[in-house]
């Protein structure tokens, strides 16, 4: 009988899945944060032109691939740790992302080629971070007890912000180096974590369960997020004497088809016999609140350090003088008090969890993020003062550090030890979701909000800068997204288009259109509109987060029964005392009575047995359930009438056999984890018989 594996581990053995979930953590806030700072230096290094509509589409997929295949992957490969050993796929998850990493620093040619190239490499480390993040937060859970879990998950949370701290300040100080180096830099830490992984959680007892791959689920996932993604790229891009592409069919035809295929996914998945998404689990209030909050949270932060690393790079820093060269670098300094104050308050989320619960904790945590989010829209975007700036960025660590680690504790502990890595695997899925969205969202905004006056400010600023008027309304036809990113990577597209046109103007007009500083003024109105936009609207989806984290309701922990473990209590009337919940699994529950099992005194001893399942008193507690005792709660949760009740109630014991509970269970309906108590019964009752 399978017993919780916190149950049986060495504190040697706990400390070392620790260090690899801290090391795996680290590689991937590290990856994600060193890139988006570094996105203007690896366009320019590998001489990748974003004013065509190819360029731009590379340049996206550069920055989405990762979160994308994350996305796809997450839950099918949460289902094969499952089957295989989290252990395992962790670290054939972890050479997957550094050999990937090596492959990007390495990518030859130059432009389109080595654009294509870098997307291919950015799919396969997406993979290797799907195979490590889907596993990390399960293999916490599965060797801390439930006592020490949200302190654990802190310590991996002060990685994760400690690598979002090195890698906006390496991938900035990096990239004014050499681009390469900004990849290459993950490969001693990585070969560091696979040592170490292979010493230690490779060797963590193999899956639970053995089950086929939902090969259907997995390619829906795939072409609907493909398409949703593709849609809201081509809603970018100008069509049609359009600045955005919303008049084009194809982006409906993409979103339509994308839409019906997601919401279809869901219903599918819930009829498979082995799902990768495991949508029984939604059934569960404590598991489903917690997703959905963190769905909506990534929603609204997903795309924060892009969109602030824009703001920095492509607007603020070249206006107070700062060369584009530089701008990578001084953008990651300018956002290090975030990752500062998400990595102190991190570890005092996981210990506040023990105290409040996480309805309290990580509803405050969103809360300051929507705070945080609506005071940034309070700054004017070029001339702000980075004291306030800082404050803000800070009360935006602290909300994200108090929400994470306790919602993260509550969702996997409310699921059985057997589904922890596809609820990790789901709820990831689910927030790489929510952070592909937040990229296409805040862009969208942005670019909306800008279209609405850019030309007319680009107009302005030209003539300004003594353009004839007939020559600036040539060069004002500058569609909002190629503004935005030629600022971001670095160059003025108005100087292309003067020589493009064949334009020539005087010597001390050009100069003033050759500074630093003009193009980044000359969007710097249009793209506040934008920017307004996008942080109302992240405010608007943070509290939506903490309304949802709230909804959760009071937790209850899968296995309460710990604390009796620990204190060998083994009476029945201390175990039943734990018993006292009502079916976690709330809408597979009684059907047609009204008994719970506060109320029925066998039915609290039933449930008891479930919780108690995999200790080393489950099969104690199993087997001093009776025969008439199983079948009247299997008579009692499926609805049965209740003159069959009474008739169980006044019959003996051994009237009753396996055979004859084998039979009942097969033609009526019970709750899942009643289903689990009459398997593992019936196992008992064999083994002992066979003695």
């Amino acid at each position: 009988m399978q017993r919780e594996l916190w149950a049986s581990v060495s504190e040697g053995q706990r400390r070392a899945v620790l260090i690899n979930a801290f090391l795996g953590a680290l590689l991937g806030s590290m990856n994600v944060s060193s890139v988006v700072i570094a996105l203007p230096a690896i366009l320019r290094g590998i001489g990748l032109s974003i004013n065509s509509s190819i360029g731009f589409m590379i340049m996206s997929w550069i920055m989405f691939a990762y979160p994308l295949v994350m996305a796809i992957t997450v839950a099918l490969i949460g289902r094969l740790s499952d089957m295989y050993g989290r252990g395992r796929v962790f670290t054939i998850g972890d050479i997957v992302f550094t050999l990937s990493s090596l492959l990007l620093g390495l990518t030859p040619g130059y432009g389109t080629i080595a654009g294509i190239q870098m997307v291919a490499y950015r799919f396969i480390q997406g993979l290797g971070g799907a195979m490590m993040f889907g596993n990390s937060a399960a293999l916490i859970t599965d060797v801390y007890p439930p006592e020490r879990r949200g302190v654990a998950q802190g310590i991996v949370g002060i990685s994760f912000s400690a690598g979002s701290v090195f890698g906006l300040v390496v991938g900035g100080l990096l990239a004014t180096i050499n681009w390469r180096w900004v990849f290459l830099f993950n490969a001693p830490i990585g070969i560091i974590s696979i040592i170490w992984a292979y010493r230690s959680v490779y060797r963590l007892p193999a899956g639970f369960t053995k089950a086929k791959i939902d090969w259907i689920g997995a390619s829906l996932l795939t072409i609907s997020l493909v398409l949703l993604l593709m849609g809201l790229m081509l809603s970018m891009m100008p069509y049609g004497g359009s600045s955005l592409g919303w008049g084009n069919p194809m982006v409906w035809v993409l979103l339509g088809v994308g839409g019906v295929l997601f919401a279809s996914l869901f219903i599918i998945e819930a009829r498979i016999t082995e799902p990768m998404l495991r949508v029984k689990l939604f059934r569960i209030k404590q598991f489903t609140y917690g997703v959905v909050s963190s769905l909506f949270l990534f929603l609204a932060q997903g795309a924060n350090v892009f969109v602030l690393s824009l703001l920095l790079q492509a607007i603020y820093l070249p206006l107070h003088g700062i060369p584009y060269a530089d701008t990578p670098l001084w953008a990651g300094i300018y956002l290090i008090p975030s990752s500062i104050a998400n990595a102190i308050f991190a570890p005092v989320g996981g210990k506040l969890l023990n105290k409040f619960g996480a309805r309290v904790v990580s509803t405050i945590g969103a809360v300051l993020l929507g705070i945080s989010f609506e005071l940034l829209t309070l700054l004017p975007i070029t001339n702000f003062s980075y004291v306030w700036f800082a404050v803000i960025l800070f009360i935006m660590g602290i909300g994200s550090g108090l929400f994470q680690s306790p919602n993260l504790v509550s969702i996997l502990s409310a699921v059985p030890p057997t589904e922890r890595s596809a609820a990790s695997g789901l709820r990831s899925a689910m927030q790489n979701i929510g952070l592909l969205m937040s990229f296409a969202i805040f862009l969208t905004l942005i670019l909306a909000g800008a279209s609405t006056t850019l030309t007319q400010s680009i107009y302005n600023a030209l003539i300004s800068a003594g353009v004839q008027p007939s020559y600036a309304a040539k060069l004002t036809s500058i569609p909002p997204v190629y503004a935005l990113f030629a600022a971001f990577l670095g160059y003025d597209p108005i100087e292309t288009m003067i020589t493009q046109a064949g334009i020539s103007l005087p010597p001390s007009v050009f100069s003033n259109i050759d500074k630093l500083t003009f193009f980044p003024s000359a969007i710097a109105q249009a793209m506040s509109v934008g920017f307004y936009y996008a942080y109302h609207t992240a405010a608007v989806l943070a509290i939506v987060a903490a309304v949802f984290s709230y909804l959760r309701g009071r937790e209850v922990f899968h296995h309460q029964a710990v604390e009796t473990v620990h204190a060998k209590t083994r009476g029945e009337v201390k175990i039943t005392e734990q018993a006292n919940a009502s079916d976690p699994i709330r809408s597979n529950g009684f059907s047609s009575n009204n008994n719970d099992i506060k109320a029925d005194p066998i039915l609290r001893k039933t449930y008891a047995a479930y919780l108690l399942m995999n200790t080393e008193l489950g099969e104690t507690v199993l087997s001093n359930i009776t025969d008439r005792e199983l079948v009247y709660a299997i008579a009692v949760t499926s609805g049965l009438p209740n003159w069959f009740i009474n008739f169980v109630n006044s019959i003996n014991d051994c009237q009753f056999n396996s055979l004859t509970i084998e039979s009942l269970v097969k033609y009526v309906s019970i709750p899942d984890w009643l289903n689990e108590v009459v398997n593992n019964w019936l196992k008992v009752k064999l083994t002992n018989n066979g003695k």
